[in-house]
């Protein structure tokens, strides 16, 4: 009864009943959809309708609007962070919640109209500098898409027209200056002739620059907006990321705008035009990067407030490591030729041309270096089963009837035979059997990830670890098969150094040696998984076996630290796979990360991956995979 005695509190509450719920849209939590819930509709929606097929959809950040805020939004925020669904060459970032929109169906709606608009869209960005120009052109894009979208797809229609009466119902009024008012009107204009009422407006003639004071429009959420990634220079720096700092907890929930840092001037001057009651704020401000230990941070939930996030290098072992799923611009792609004994192409969906001599390969054999292990008992009793099973897979002789030559009579067909001449017809001279081994031509490359990716920690469990304990329980069942393979891991670091090693080869038989290059594996550095592929592909080639099998064991999206990464890393790794099977080679993919549905099809396509979900399962997993692949 005497909380109104605590003047801070009660002051507090009254400010934020005030100002505290300013939001410029609305919020029906209750009808609520999530990017989760529809996000692999989304993906085959967005594809049917003639979207690209190594385009990931991902969730969009909230990113600083400055429209103009009314006065309750200025006195309790100063600004307002906003979803604004976009896309790029290699992303659709649509809003991870939608709940605008009075009621469930509209919400859900809103995701199947912004895919169908993604796929269409024009991809050049706006590029007025001047912020009333850019609004205007960017209405004029967005008339233009809407137009392009229902004209291609007339069904959509009724649903745009559903969507924009409730974006108008929605859609708060505002007080603005003359010209803003104007835009706001061509806005309200747009969405009217969506919704279906027609209205007489009269014309505006804009000025040819913004007016001083001007502020850009409320974006629609009907219209997404195109976003260009620039290309980057090169980084002369160390490529080498830091390593330790404790386990990865958690997936790669949140998708985060970034940017590299800027080269800093090594001069730094002492001199200070500044009141010295700001030097903290300053400290807090400054953009120093300083080889110390990281703070221990409670969570990683602060740079979800960033806009952007500036990357630089850091020297010394971190404190903590978070994931975060980085949208990097790539750096400038270099064409140039690489002269070296093992290189390969590299395909650019961009130009839809094969980058000649692109990778170089250095191919080595594995080391053994360091103490093994003796296997723990669980361990053990897997190879055993294991083997067991595989032992059925030996091949075996089989015995072939109704032949013309053979050691023994075929009962069978003698009797046949004798029935035939009797009954006054021709018979048979096919009465022997013949025994013969049974065919089971086959060559197996097992290709490994072993990039740094592999050392995170997934259910107490070290990916690397579970990795190993699958390559040494599977290759034991090879071996007890007979069927002939090889082992090869891959790591890489720029197009210029993708390291391959050989565990196995497939002249070599299993043996202590190779078990102590199983356990000698280490974590290396980044993924570039089409230069492996094909240099797997090229070695399974110039083998005479008449079947042929790729299987490539990884835990993440191929990329590398240049330009590999997002869609390109994608189709160029689709690419290879394709080239592989063309020439005759199985492959198949068998991937531990759990956000894999989103890439691996597009890699290995339907049918031609699996996905151990649960990390512990995999030594039990990866020989029931090649069991039923070899069938």
């Amino acid at each position: 009864m005497l909380d109104f005695l605590e003047l801070e509190e009660t002051v507090g509450r009254a400010w934020h009943r005030l100002v505290g719920n300013t939001r410029t849209w609305p919020r029906f939590p209750d009808e609520a959809v999530r990017l989760e819930e529809v996000q692999a509709v989304l993906a085959v929606y967005f594809r049917g309708l003639g979207g690209e097929r190594a385009v990931q959809i991902a969730p969009a950040r909230g990113r600083t609007s400055t429209h103009r805020l009314r006065l309750r939004q200025r006195m309790g925020l100063g600004e307002e962070k906003l979803v604004q669904p976009a896309r790029d060459h290699a992303t659709l970032m649509l809003p991870a919640e939608i709940d605008f929109l009075p009621l469930r169906r509209l919400n859900r709606d809103l995701y199947f109209w912004l895919a169908a608009t993604m796929a269409v869209m024009p991809l050049s960005p706006v590029r007025d500098g001047d912020p009333l120009a850019r609004d205007l052109s960017s209405l004029a894009r967005a008339e233009e898409t809407v137009r392009a979208v229902l004209t291609t797809f007339p069904a959509l229609r009724p649903r745009y027209r559903r969507l924009c009466r409730a974006v108008l119902d929605v859609r708060q009024r505002r007080s603005l200056p003359a010209v803003e008012q104007h835009v706001e009107n061509r806005i309200l204009d747009m969405l009217k002739r969506g919704a279906g009422r027609i209205e007489e407006v009269m014309p505006v003639i804009f000025p040819s620059r913004a007016p001083p004071g001007y502020l850009p429009m409320l974006p629609v959420p009907l219209w997404p907006d195109a976003l260009l990634r620039e290309e980057t220079e090169r980084r002369n720096g160390e490529d080498e990321p830091a390593r330790g700092g404790g386990r990865a907890e958690g997936p790669e929930t949140t998708r985060h705008v970034a940017t590299r840092e800027a080269q800093r001037q090594s001069e730094r001057s002492p001199f200070i035009l500044n009141r010295f009651e700001k030097i903290l704020a300053m400290a807090e401000m400054v953009n120093v990067d300083r080889p110390a230990d990281d703070s221990d941070d409670h969570d990683a939930s602060a740079a979800d407030e960033l806009d952007d996030m500036t990357l630089g290098e850091r020297h010394g072992r971190p404190a903590a490591r978070f994931r975060f799923d980085l949208d990097l611009p790539p750096e400038a792609l270099d064409r140039t030729p690489l002269m070296a004994e093992l290189t390969y192409p590299e395909w650019d969906y961009r130009s839809g041309s094969y980058l000649k001599d692109h990778c170089r390969v250095l191919a080595a054999p594995a080391s053994a270096a360091g103490t093994v292990g003796e296997a723990d008992p669980a361990t053990k009793s897997l190879i055993r089963r294991v083997r067991r099973q595989f032992e059925v897979l030996r091949p075996r002789h089989e015995m072939l009837r109704a032949q013309i030559d053979g050691a023994d009579l075929d009962l069978d067909a003698v009797v046949r035979a004798r029935t035939d001449l009797r009954a006054g017809g021709q018979g048979s001279n096919r009465i022997h059997m013949m025994s013969r081994p049974q065919a089971h031509d086959l060559a197996v490359t097992i290709l490994v990830d072993v990039s740094l990716s592999t050392d995170a920690w997934f259910d107490d469990l070290r990916v690397l670890d579970v990795e190993k304990q699958a390559l040494l329980v599977l290759a034991h069942g090879l071996s007890a098969c007979g069927d002939a393979h090889e082992i090869l891991t891959f790591t890489s670091r720029r197009r210029d150094w993708v390291r391959i090693e050989t565990v196995k080869a497939f002249d070599e038989a299993m043996s202590a040696t190779i078990e102590a290059r199983i356990a000698a594996l280490k974590p290396g550095y980044y993924t570039r998984i089409g230069t492996a592929i094909r240099h797997a592909a090229a070695g399974l080639v110039e083998r005479p076996n008449r079947r042929k099998l790729l299987i490539v064991l990884t835990d993440g999206k191929p990329n590398d630290v240049d330009h590999y990464e997002g869609r390109f890393a994608l189709e160029d790794s689709r690419r290879a796979v394709g080239e592989a099977r063309r020439s005759g080679i199985s492959v198949f993919g068998v991937t531990v990360d759990r956000e894999a549905k989103s890439y691996v099809p597009v890699i290995f396509g339907q049918n031609g991956y699996a996905v151990v979900s649960n990390i512990g399962r995999l030594p039990q997993a990866l020989p029931a995979i090649y069991r039923g692949l070899v069938r």
